[in-house]
């Protein structure tokens, strides 16, 4: 099973659109559902075709008045904290420029604090969809063919357009693979297919190896020669070693006799020898620097070594200390820890209890994302590095070892070239010069043998190793595989049933959705069915993908364990020739979803039949827009002065003496035990829509013996409101703000 410290989460706070300096659209966006309504014409698909570009989608196809824009801005909330996006509507690769902060902040200071990511990646530079991955809580996981899945690929899911005919889950685009939409389909369900495909990658490479590991083994092996003797480099080592001892031997007593009869040499002769001699020091003074180039080397790599580990080690403690400090800010106090009066709650949680200085945690959050960042481009570049150098130390050993070769053979052909003869001490030295040459050849051949030993030793060490490396990889890829099978069974079972309550709460226009059992999603083939069926009316296919998608985002707010950025943008809920009771049904059912989440969620949907129950600020995003009032103004907008819904915290219900009575009653415990445990209450429909229940969010935790649903921190219960009206003097009215 994953492990997970925080769900995934992008959430769009702020849009804003730029015609040159103009401002001709700024809007604020909210937790939950948010509907941007309107006449058809108004420019609604432009704005969600604006939020699909900057959040790293690649689009071109911009309507006439979209083309006047010059760049697009968006504050989006994500798992790390808020930062803001600004991209300029050009190609469909142009870059994204990231700040790590609100969209609020003053523009001449952050002039310079813009990063900019290119939509490709690259060896020097981290991309778009990496930063955002990192910065949302999404893994950086491989597509088809050694790529990776990208920003935009993980956007084609999560934007319901209405260019894409409507069978089908992802957006529509030319250049489709089904490996890739695999890929982005288990990602988003929290499968570890991305670490399963690089095994099977670096399995495939193994196996490979393995075999020619061993028939180049084999091969050699057989081309020994019969009488070639030991290929171990101990035994041949210790015979070289003897053999140099004896030659150190012969040329100390050569040495000894020559002194006596140097003044009977050849002025000629000793000319050569003395350059000889010349020559062989030159060698030796050359290997000397190589072996002191290679020892230098080698305490620099183990500097780069210290240094790549503390870099490790420090983006450890990066995330480490992020998520300390986001536990330690949830920590109220309620008297001074210094004096310990009881101190007053400042009006907003914008200050401090204790000092009641002002603070922003989202900076904090996003400085530690900037932070992270910089860290890692360090640590790549320090990777790069150590591999260059232990190239080097690998050429430079190469190149001493031939040096030592080198130097054996010239100092065998020295020993052997300077013989002398004519006198008893001459024929020593002739004699003892005639046993070096042998000992010279013998060394020769020692070298000759103990470099197809190092080659033989090397091959099956190169063998041993590749069959280790083989046996290990194909144990972890039958772990991932079986760890793989069983998540995407488990989350495609949590989304089917989701998508099941979906499509039995949807108006009776299809038999098919009434009695569904079975909703399947196919990510490979594009495709979503009922019970096995997929041919339905196209208004019907609309709703069946949009339920489809809809239960995606919703199984991902009660499971932890998805990847799924727990966003979604739909402009099609309408299409097709949708009716305007079966389309207002649709929206009831998105806000349903949305209030069932556990994690918070966001929608965007866009509607020319906006339901007029749902005309709510917490719902709504803008005006009504029309002709005459579309949502590009191209004679400019102020700055959006919306109260930013982000930072608001929800007050609880007033738990007045009525509501205990009756939550304590319908769970069966007494109403002082219920008031020790703060709750919260929602309505929710069931999924054939004739049974209405509460919810009961436990603030805390719930009281003991009482059933919940959920995980620790994410609790509930379930109860039967009254309808006999024996509670009427209830106030529930706080269901519905």
């Amino acid at each position: 099973m994953q492990e997970h410290s925080a769900v995934s989460l992008l959430a769009l706070k702020r849009l804003v659109v730029f015609a040159g300096t103009r401002r001709v659209y700024d809007e604020r966006f909210h937790p939950g559902v948010n509907i941007i309504r309107g006449q058809n014409g108004s420019g609604k698909s432009t704005i969600a075709d604006f939020i699909f570009f900057v959040l790293g989608g690649e689009f071109d196809q911009w309507k006439e008045k979209a083309k006047l824009c010059t760049e697009v801005r968006a504050e989006i909330l994500t798992r790390s904290g808020v930062i803001t996006l600004r991209r300029f509507v050009t190609t469909r690769k142009e870059p994204i420029a990231v700040f790590f902060g609100a969209m609020d902040n003053d523009e001449a200071a952050i002039a310079e604090r813009w990063s900019r990511f290119p939509i490709q990646r690259s060896e020097k530079q981290l991309s778009f969809s990496q930063a955002l991955f990192r910065a949302v809580g999404i893994p950086d996981a491989p597509g088809s063919e050694g790529s990776n899945v990208t920003a935009h690929q993980i956007m084609r899911l999560l934007y319901s357009d209405q260019r894409t005919p409507a069978p089908r889950l992802f957006r529509f685009e030319s250049f489709d693979t089904r490996d890739i939409r695999v890929a982005v389909g288990d990602l988003i369900l929290g499968v570890n297919s991305y670490a399963l495909y690089e095994t099977q990658i670096e399995l495939r490479s193994a196996r490979k190896k393995l075999d020619s590991a061993t028939i180049r083994l084999d091969a050699f092996r057989t081309n020994l020669p019969p009488n070639f003797g030991s290929v171990r480099l101990d035994q041949i080592d210790q015979e070289q070693a003897d053999l140099e001892a004896e030659q150190l031997r012969h040329i100390g007593e050569i040495e000894a006799l020559e002194s006596i009869e140097m003044v009977d040499e050849d002025d000629e002769y000793a000319s050569a020898r003395n350059l000889a001699r010349d020559a062989l020091r030159q060698r030796r003074r050359l290997m000397r620097r190589l072996e002191e180039e290679v020892e230098q080397l080698a305490l620099e790599l183990d500097d780069l070594d210290i240094f790549v580990d503390y870099l490790e080690e420090t983006l450890r403690k990066i995330g480490a200390t992020s998520q300390l400090a986001g536990s330690i800010g949830s920590l109220e106090f309620s008297h001074c820890p210094n004096c310990l009066k009881i101190l007053e709650v400042p009006d907003d949680s914008d200050h401090c209890i204790v000092c009641t200085r002002p603070f922003d945690s989202g900076k904090q959050e996003a400085r530690y994302l900037e932070i992270q960042i910089d860290t890692s481009l360090q640590l790549r570049e320090s990777r790069q590095l150590v591999t260059a150098k232990s190239q080097n130390v690998s050429s430079k050993n190469n190149e001493l070892r031939r040096l030592r070769s080198d130097l054996r053979r010239a100092r065998s052909e020295f020993v052997g070239q300077f013989e002398l003869a004519g006198s008893p001490s001459q024929a020593r030295i002739a004699q003892l010069h005639n046993r070096l040459g042998q000992i010279g050849e013998l060394i020769k051949q020692s070298i000759g043998r103990r470099e197809v030993a190092e080659r033989f030793t090397r091959l099956i060490s190169e063998r041993d190793q590749a069959d280790d490396d083989f046996m290990k990889l194909n144990a972890r890829a039958e772990s991932l595989s079986a760890q793989g099978d069983a998540r995407r069974r488990r989350a495609l079972g949590q989304v089917s049933q989701s998508a099941r309550g979906i499509l039995h709460s949807d108006l009776p226009r299809q038999a098919e959705f009434q009695k569904a059992e079975m909703v399947s999603l196919d990510f490979g083939d594009d495709a979503v069915s009922v019970d096995g069926s997929m041919n339905f009316a196209e208004s019907s296919n609309v709703v069946l993908k949009n339920a489809a998608l809809l239960a995606l985002v919703g199984a991902a707010s009660r499971d932890p364990e998805f990847w799924h950025p727990r966003f979604l943008l739909m402009d099609n809920v309408e299409d097709k020739g949708m009716e305007l009771a079966r389309s207002h049904r649709f929206q009831e059912l998105i806000v349903a979803e949305a209030r069932a989440a556990i994690t918070p969620i966001q929608i965007i949907l866009t509607t020319s039949m906006p339901n007029p129950a749902l005309e709510r600020p917490d719902l709504v995003v803008g005006p009504t827009y029309s002709e005459e009032l579309p949502t590009l103004n191209f004679s400019g907008v102020p700055p959006c002065k919306t109260p930013d819904l982000f930072a608001q915290e929800i007050p609880l219900p007033d738990t007045d003496d009525g509501l205990i009575r009756l939550v304590a009653a319908a769970l069966g415990i007494d109403e002082e035990t219920l008031a020790d445990h703060p709750f919260h209450v929602e309505e929710y429909a069931s999924d054939d829509d004739l049974v209405y229940s509460w919810r009961l969010i436990w603030e805390d935790s719930p009281p003991v013996g009482v059933e919940v649903f959920g995980v620790p921190g994410q609790q509930w219960s379930e109860i039967l409101p009254p309808d006999d009206g024996s509670d009427a003097d209830i106030d529930d009215s706080f269901l519905y703000e």
